[in-house]
């Protein structure tokens, strides 16, 4: 553990060193986030040196917002926060939980409509200016980004490589549909605004001119009722497990149809294949979901195409999740239920440990199922998911300490707080919470086990209700 956040902690200071002027956690990142501190407080100093007496740079950065206020203006699909899920640095990739686990997970962009924004790059909230593929640092450092959907890629450069996702509920789509409500001319503003209606109107172009569908690619009419596609954007947003992991075949059975072939590229940025489809409304077929698809790992997969982004056309998806959400969330603890009550379960133990104490020694027992969920044992996470490295898969955490005390080291960074029923596991009563904290929503069962072991058993985005594959494991579970 300490030396992957050893490594973290340089690949962090690395990347802050070579941009000069830019510039909590768990015990276990205390290095990472002292390392990172450290750093950021040279770099703060190294700024104010740099920015002594430069007159020029500052009317130069006056100028250059001026000027990408009037570009951006132009163009407010990429308007929005977008927060870090992972990046490389030095050949080295740094995912959204190891920032987190160093107490610098709200690393984020936020583009505003004026052409100014915030990065919060590790703590270091920087002022810049941007117009649509490219941010400014200082007024003069520049950096490229890509925007697919809600996935935003920026490169920067011999420092690293960022990928960000929206985080204001929002898409690209209904961004441009707003502004272009305000427009008399609704449809070419919107089809100027976003990549899915850019990619509708060369889907139609495509199809007038006979569009053929290359051999060996799967396609069909994408057909789907008005309430399964919007059903289905939300499960995709907001309910579907490792989405980014999801391939083709994994959406084409979830919504019962093939999707309709729109095309295929080769991307240089990416430098991987890409495919794009539609699932359509069979009520309105201005309504779609649009779903990029990439080649993620030609060398070890091979024509698996897995999603990449996904966007709304012809309705709101924050309407639909209003609408929908609570009903497709339903529909996957059934799912679940279904699932569990007929899985193949074995037998599992893991060893947890006090902080700085290898030596004391508590088991916990319990029943997991014969395949699809792994141990992370550096974190001490069953995760849901066979990769225990998965982006967004939920888990459960283990965690022993002295007394219950020491779990509320950091209560007073949780956000929206509630105690909730108690529950019994393993023969103990466990008190219950809910809460924010480091990004995550949690639940979080606490009790003491005897004199000298408390344990917490806290949870993110597994779902616990009565006969789903959590709840069985939780209630399987055993102190030794």
């Amino acid at each position: 553990m300490r030396k992957r956040h050893l490594l973290m902690a340089m690949i962090i200071a690395g990347s802050m060193s070579m941009l000069v002027a830019c510039g909590g956690g768990s015990k276990e990142a205390e290095t990472a986030a002292t390392t990172a501190a450290e750093t950021k407080a040279a770099a703060t100093e190294a700024s104010k040196e740099k920015e002594t007496g430069k007159k020029a740079e500052t009317e130069a950065a006056t100028e250059a917002a001026t000027e990408a206020e009037k570009k951006a203006e132009a163009d407010s699909a990429d308007v929005g926060k977008f927060i870090i899920y992972e990046y490389e640095a030095g050949g080295h990739p740094v995912t959204h939980e190891m920032l987190v686990e160093a107490g610098m997970g709200d690393t984020y962009l936020e583009l505003y409509k004026d052409g100014t924004g915030k990065f919060n790059l590790f703590h270091s909230l920087l002022d810049i200016t941007w117009e649509p593929g490219e941010i400014t640092v200082y007024g003069t450092t520049k950096y490229p980004y890509v925007l697919e959907g809600d996935t935003l890629k920026l490169d920067m450069q011999d420092v690293a490589h960022y990928t960000m996702v929206r985080d204001d509920g929002s898409t690209p789509a209904e961004t441009a549909a707003t502004e272009a409500s305000e427009s008399k001319d609704e449809t070419e503003e919107a089809k100027e605004t976003t990549e899915a209606k850019d990619n509708a109107s060369e889907t139609e172009a495509a199809a007038d001119s006979g569009k053929k569908v290359p051999d060996g690619v799967a396609s069909g009419d994408g057909l789907v009722s008005e309430e399964d596609l919007q059903k289905g954007y939300v499960w995709l947003n907001k309910v579907a497990k490792d989405v980014f992991n999801l391939t083709y075949e994994d959406l084409a059975d979830h919504f019962g149809v093939e999707g309709e072939f729109d095309k295929e590229e080769y991307s240089d940025h990416m430098q991987r294949n890409k495919r794009y489809y539609k699932w359509i409304s069979k009520d309105d077929s201005n309504h779609f979901i649009y779903v990029n698809f990439d080649e993620k790992d030609a060398a070890k997969e091979p024509g698996v195409y897995r999603v990449s982004s996904f966007n709304t056309s012809g309705f709101s998806g924050s309407d639909a999740e209003a609408k929908y959400l609570d009903a497709v969330k339903a529909e996957a603890s059934d799912a679940d239920k279904a699932a569990t009550a007929n899985a193949k379960m074995k037998d599992f133990t893991i060893e947890i440990t006090p902080w700085g104490n290898k030596d004391d020694i508590v088991k916990v027992g319990m029943q997991i199922p014969d395949s699809g969920w792994a141990y992370d044992e550096k974190k001490a996470h069953l995760v849901e998911n066979e990769d225990i490295n998965s982006f967004g898969a939920g888990f459960i955490q283990f965690k022993v300490e002295e007394n219950l005390d020491k779990f509320d080291t950091y209560k007073e960074k949780f956000e929206n707080y509630k105690d909730i029923d108690d529950r019994e596991i393993g023969g103990k009563t466990f008190k219950g919470r809910t809460y924010k904290n480091i990004g995550y929503e949690w639940t979080e069962y606490l009790a003491q086990l005897d004199d000298t072991h408390a344990v917490s058993i806290g949870i993110v985005r597994v779902d616990l209700s009565d006969g789903t594959m959590g709840d069985k494991i939780l209630n399987s579970v055993s102190f030794k």
